[in-house]
């Protein structure tokens, strides 16, 4: 599926876009919540300033992502690919990371994510939120 056709569903009231492809899609400043992209390819997307509020990503792939100050409030990662992704300034309110790989990600404050399980971009893993959510 290529950008268009993805907003052209999107804007038709579409919500399910399990395992889609948008690898190096440009979606800034684009409004995505509340929709199921879980298995999806955003390899190295630019969602700078994107709003991502309760958008289920579970077990996508979104290394080398550009998240700047993205609204991830109350999304889902659960085993989701943020590898080597630029998350400054982005808003992890709630989200939940469990079993998320971070690794080399820039990433400014994870203090309201959940996180359980979840490597860290210096390679730790954090279990600072298990049972949180």
């Amino acid at each position: 599926m290529n950008v268009e056709e993805f907003f052209s569903r999107l804007n038709a009231g579409e919500t399910n876009f399990t395992d889609i492809d948008l690898r190096g899609a440009c979606l800034i400043r684009s409004g995505l919540r509340d929709i199921n992209l879980s298995g999806s390819d955003l390899r190295n997307a630019d969602l700078t300033d994107v709003d991502l509020a309760r958008v289920n990503l579970m077990g996508a792939n979104l290394s080398g992502a550009i998240l700047l100050n993205a609204n991830l409030e109350y999304a889902i990662f659960i085993g989701a690919d943020l590898s080597g992704a630029d998350l400054d300034g982005t808003n992890f309110e709630n989200a939940d990371l469990s079993n998320a790989n971070l690794r080399n990600a820039i990433i400014g404050n994870l203090r309201d994510a959940i996180l359980c399980n979840t490597i860290l971009p210096n390679g730790r893993i954090s279990n600072d939120g298990c049972g949180r959510g």
